[in-house]
């Protein structure tokens, strides 16, 4: 649930606008939360600020968490986090050796330039600021053998026998990269009768931003806990 506040007595204008986030949420974009209870980034400079209470979660599933969209750059904005914005876990890599995907941001800031707007995230006591951990590797490819090697001539016959894919590696936990695919193995025939070799498993898919600040001067506090790389 969101409840928007809104503060500044009689000026058209209103000096501040408070939205508090209450109730979990998926993928929520301050500047649509802000535009409908009555901000219009085009000509309104209102400072806002972002409430996400405790025991709340903010998360994504196939984009940021929580984003600024395209606010005016002369509006100040402060996100303050007593609950938790967490990027989503990237997927992993498929057949053969794929890289896993790259985990999802928690917090995203638009490049907001030209104005006098004062950015601040604070990560409150109990609260969480966790981009997402990149997808596992998917697995090398296996490797194949011809079962017989002909002593005289040196040529090899029979049948081919084939290994196992390595495994998906590990998905990261939250501010983690993915891990490496496992490689390939073969599964019998003749030592000296290779068809096709084994192969290494793809790499793991990096984490995600915690606060992706695209160049924005973002103050961050912390008093909880941030998993991810802030900047």
């Amino acid at each position: 649930m969101l409840i928007p506040i809104v503060q500044g007595g009689l000026s058209s204008t209103p000096a501040l606008l408070v939205l508090d986030i209450t109730s979990n949420a998926a993928e929520q974009n301050i500047l649509t939360l802000a535009t409908a209870a009555g901000y219009n980034a085009a000509t309104d400079d209102t400072a806002i600020i972002v409430n996400i209470a405790s025991g709340v979660t903010v998360s994504g599933s196939s984009t940021h968490a929580l984003r600024t969209g395209a606010l005016n750059a002369d509006s100040n904005l402060t996100v303050n986090i007593s609950g938790s914005v967490d990027g989503y876990t990237g997927a992993d890599g498929g057949l053969v050796a794929q890289a896993g995907s790259v985990g999802g941001d928690a917090v995203y800031w638009e490049t907001l330039t030209g104005g006098s707007g004062t950015y601040i995230v604070n990560v409150l006591s109990g609260g969480n600021l966790r981009s997402g951990g990149g997808g596992g590797g998917g697995g090398g490819q296996r490797g194949a053998r011809l079962t017989e090697l002909d002593g005289d001539t040196g040529q090899c016959y029979g049948i081919t026998e084939y290994g196992n894919f390595g495994s998906t590696g590990a998905s990261g936990t939250f501010g983690q990269a993915g891990s490496t695919g496992g490689t390939g193995t073969f599964g019998g025939g003749h030592v000296e009768c290779t068809v096709q070799s084994t192969g290494a498993g793809g790499a793991g898919g990096a984490a995600g931003f915690a606060l992706r600040k695209n160049s924005n001067t973002v103050a961050v506090n912390n008093s909880g806990t941030i998993a991810g790389t802030v900047g």
